[in-house]
């Protein structure tokens, strides 16, 4: 297998990508899009979508797995950046793999915010992918942008081992807010903006331009997709042991859950 860096996009939005060959010759079984959550939970499940591009190259496929502009290694300002923005960086980098001429399907899969990011890019791209890997979607902007503020305060509460309240009264800590820095993190106001505008992510769209949908959420979310479960290109995994990728106790977290593999891998059955 082989790795290689591409740049790629528009010149004024540039990204930066690691693409990976199958592990033998001949035709790719399939190509995959791996696209990264926001800030520190693409910090901290780097490792994971290293884990996922080395096994699919050795089921003989091939990936991409990018940093969005303004992010990673990409060049751009953080605090520039949006969902908007995003939602176009993706389709640029569907845009590589269909560059071949041939019949490979493309699949994506995403974590968090990159799996919400790819549903909705699915909608837009001129050929849509064959299926979707969503793994804990972002559901609601509003109760994501709370847990960012709540991950904020426990990583500084962690690190100085006092509680926030005393924090806040020693001046070493201010209240989260957006746009802002979250966890190390610039959010600009088009991304806060459009963070707390996020509502009510629907597959059914997707479904409906013909692409097949796995998505792997915790239990309690399993309701918001009640009235999909009997349509025939449509799958759950429920999620059985969540992790906190906010959280600097994630950096702890080496190897990658096994059904996360197992549910990527089911899409070239």
């Amino acid at each position: 297998m082989d790795l290689a860096i591409r740049r790629f996009g528009r010149p004024a939005r540039e990204m930066v990508g690691v693409y990976q060959t199958a592990a033998s010759d001949g035709a790719p079984r399939a190509r995959f899009l791996l696209c990264r959550p926001l800030g520190q939970e693409a910090v901290r499940t780097a490792a994971i979508y290293r884990v996922v591009g080395e096994r699919l190259a050795r089921e003989r496929c091939e990936s991409l797995r990018f940093d969005y502009h303004g992010t990673g290694d990409s060049p751009g300002q953080e605090e520039d950046q949006s969902l908007s923005g995003w939602l176009d960086d993706t389709l640029a980098a569907h845009e590589q793999l269909q560059d071949h001429g041939d019949e490979v399907p493309v699949i994506w899969f995403g974590m968090g915010l990159g799996a919400t990011l790819a549903l909705r890019a699915a909608l837009r791209a001129r050929k849509p992918p064959a299926q979707l890997v969503l793994w804990e979607p972002v559901l609601d902007g509003p109760t994501y942008v709370r847990q960012l503020m709540e991950g904020h305060q426990r990583e500084l509460v962690r690190m100085f081992r006092v509680p926030w309240d005393r924090l806040l009264d020693s001046g070493k800590a201010v209240e989260p807010d957006l746009p802002g820095d979250i966890l190390g993190f610039q959010v600009g106001p088009s991304l806060a903006d459009e963070l707390q505008a996020l509502r009510d992510v629907q597959v059914a769209p997707a479904l409906r331009r013909g692409v097949r949908v796995l998505c792997a959420v915790p239990a309690e979310q399993r309701g918001h997709f009640a009235d999909l479960e009997n349509h025939p290109e449509f799958r759950m995994h429920n999620i059985g042991q969540i992790t906190d990728w906010m959280s600097s106790q994630a950096m702890g977290t080496a190897i990658v859950p096994p059904d996360l593999l197992r549910a990527v891998l089911s899409t070239l059955d």
